[in-house]
């Protein structure tokens, strides 16, 4: 196997194992209104790259807030 497939490989596991724990990290927590939970899973499934971005950055933010 090529070096570069492997490392292609890695990546889309990372990826995909960070969607996963944003996801479960959003189904742990609670939040005052429970459509923010539905619209952050939405964001990080959507928008694979930048919803995750967004989630980390300001989504966790909120968490703290909530």
């Amino acid at each position: 196997m090529n070096a570069a497939i492997i490392f292609v490989y890695v990546l889309v596991g990372l990826w995909l194992a960070s969607i996963i724990w944003a996801v479960n990290d959003i189904s742990k927590h609670s939040y005052k209104k429970k459509i923010r939970k539905l619209i952050w899973t939405n964001i990080v499934v959507i928008f694979p790259f930048g919803g995750l971005i967004m989630y980390f950055v300001v989504g966790r933010k909120n968490l703290a807030e909530a």
